[in-house]
């Protein structure tokens, strides 16, 4: 595993280091390799890929140390993550959002920003993340601080774009000779991907993979597409919206204002694509490489196996009774229960014990 820790304190800079280091180091647990000045620091657990003194890359981002400055970059197209924590003096940022939490000492809590947005579509949308206060950092940013100032430049996306025909990914069931103890599992994901992994991962995982690094044409448009694309731009731009929201939103289980953010958002990046330039199907494309919410997890045809099929079935009953972002889930397990639930209420049920989980994760950060 590794970690990569970047940092500017105005105050107190080597004192705060010092026990940020020990917290990750605690909590993570790999060899440290790190550089302190006087108001910006380096820091990086585990394989060390050092270019030149002062020169780090990992996990697709690259930081660079220079006469006390830093500089981060992220990557074109955002496929790898960065992370930020803005502090009243000063930031932290990291390609592990735990990481930041802990190297500045502050407690973990739930985004109930980002867990509404992955109540209503399963994922975190827009700069989001599942820890309050802890932020993504766009794809394409150069980020400069000194201790005193921060300063920011982010380029917009440019869509390169291919053909591709439409296609389902269907995932394998996970097959086990006796009963999966979901929380259990869930808690395991949670500690290793720190909330950012599909709660697909609780039963299955797809076959295939959305197209990465560049956008497949076609390959997430609707069927009437070309009659869709010769509509006004604005009744393009809402038909383009409701075939976005179809396609993300629960019928069941997410609560009204979970269905709301969602809608926002989406009409937001659909408005930044026009306003981009942007204004035939390929603002589908748009969406799809600037919203995170589908990579690691390709659409696919959920396996219908039942939650409540699941070893630890008692356990998960009460987990799901009161769920931030959802509605009332007792039907959906009723059906459950019963193997008559669909696809899509599994995978809503999936998601609900994934948020539920996810408590338990943020009181093991926090011992």
């Amino acid at each position: 595993m590794e970690v990569l820790v970047a940092y500017t304190f105005a105050h107190d800079s080597a004192a705060r280091a010092a026990a940020g280091r020990a917290r990750v180091q605690a909590y993570y647990g790999a060899e440290h390799h790190g550089y302190d000045g006087a108001a910006v620091g380096l820091h990086q657990w585990g394989r060390r890929e050092e270019h030149d003194a002062g020169d780090v890359r990992l996990a697709g981002v690259r930081a660079i140390l220079a006469q006390d400055r830093l500089e981060l970059f992220t990557d074109a197209i955002g496929v790898c993550r960065l992370f930020e924590l803005q502090l009243p003096d000063g930031c932290v940022w990291t390609n592990r959002p735990v990481a930041a939490l802990l190297f500045a000492g502050v407690p973990a809590v739930a985004s109930s920003r980002g867990w509404t947005f992955a109540a209503g579509c399963g994922w975190f949308m827009d700069d989001s993340t599942p820890y309050d206060g802890v932020l993504a950092v766009p794809a394409a940013t150069h980020i400069v601080a000194d201790g005193h100032r921060q300063q920011r430049t982010t380029n917009p996306y440019t869509l390169e774009v291919r053909a591709a025909v439409p296609q389902d990914v269907v995932a394998e069931p996970y097959v086990k000779p006796e009963p999966v103890e979901l929380i259990k599992r869930a808690l395991s994901w949670h500690r290793y991907a720190e909330g950012l992994q599909p709660a697909s991962s609780l039963f299955d995982r797809p076959l295939g993979s959305e197209p990465v690094g560049e956008v497949a044409h076609g390959y997430f448009y609707p069927r009437d597409v070309a009659e869709l694309d010769a509509l006004p731009l604005p009744a393009k731009l809402r038909a383009f919206s409701n075939h976005l929201q179809i396609r993300l939103i629960p019928d069941a289980g997410p609560t009204q204002a979970a269905r709301v953010a969602v809608t926002e958002q989406i009409d937001r990046v659909l408005q930044e694509a026009v306003d981009l330039g942007i204004e035939d199907a390929t603002m589908l494309d748009y969406f799809y490489v600037v919203e995170p919410l589908r990579r690691g997890a390709a659409p696919f045809t959920p396996v219908r196996r039942n939650l409540a099929s699941a070893a630890d079935r008692d356990l998960i009953e009460p987990l799901l009774a009161d769920v931030e972002g959802f509605g009332d889930l007792s039907t959906l397990w009723a059906a459950s229960v019963a193997g008559a639930s669909s696809a899509t209420g599994e995978a809503t049920l999936r998601q609900a014990l994934w948020r539920a989980t996810f408590d338990q994760h943020l009181a093991e950060v926090n011992k």
